[in-house]
């Protein structure tokens, strides 16, 4: 009896074992049918990925959708097969996903922004087509606008007054009252810095206040140059 090697289980198998993945797969039948299968599962769960490619070494070849509907678990495929519809629905520049959260349906408005209201056909939630949100009742879209930009305005102003950019990695950061001595939190930075003037605080604790910017309310001279 004939056996070979599967070469991602490493197990001596019988050669109806393995399959060919995909039509244009041109490579020796090296992997088994239970690891290919393995593969488009782990594919589907770890990443939400309809992109599968034939699990062999050698070859790059794309699973198309008979290659997993043939090979995966019946389970398997019902969750391919419902990514793939879900990502295709999603790429069509007029279809809309429903913004009740518990409904999980969408349409099509072929009418596009000059007919922005819409209402789903499963639960009838009103949604805006234009802002891809839940429906502005008593504003138009413009008048949505206008608030929507006042308030991203006004939130970036906060941001602004309340938060600073750590000199180092750029990450903005929200002090909290105490003292102006800051250290960045992203731990793989950990930057200490001047929240007045961004001076290194290595360098203030080496060298003393005269290490801030000559600006800053803390900087004091060096009393050994008096």
């Amino acid at each position: 009896m004939i056996k070979k090697e599967c070469q991602i289980c490493f197990e001596r198998l019988r050669k109806r074992r393995f399959l060919k993945v995909t039509a244009n797969c041109n490579h020796e039948l090296d992997v088994c049918k239970l690891c290919v299968g393995k593969h488009i599962q782990t594919q589907l769960e770890s990443n939400g990925n309809i992109e599968i490619y034939c699990p062999s070494s050698d070859c790059k070849e794309e699973m198309q959708h008979e290659d997993v509907k043939r090979i995966a678990s019946k389970k398997v495929f019902e969750r391919y097969d419902k990514l793939t519809l879900t990502q295709t629905l999603s790429k069509l520049p007029d279809f809309r996903w429903c913004k009740n959260s518990r409904c999980g349906a969408g349409q099509i408005n072929f009418e596009g922004d000059n007919s922005p209201l819409m209402t789903c056909e499963a639960c009838r939630q009103k949604y805006c087509y234009t802002h891809d949100v839940p429906w502005h009742e008593g504003l138009t879209c413009s008048e949505y606008d206008s608030i929507k930009l006042g308030e991203d305005k006004a939130t970036q102003n906060l941001l602004d007054i309340e938060t600073k950019p750590c000199p180092k990695c750029g990450v903005r950061i929200i002090k909290n009252g105490g003292c102006d001595h800051m250290t960045c939190t992203i731990k793989t930075c950990k930057y200490e810095f001047c929240w007045l003037c961004f001076a290194d605080y290595v360098k203030i604790k080496r060298n003393g206040e005269s290490s801030h910017e000559r600006t800053c309310k803390l900087y004091v001279t060096d009393p050994q140059n008096f």
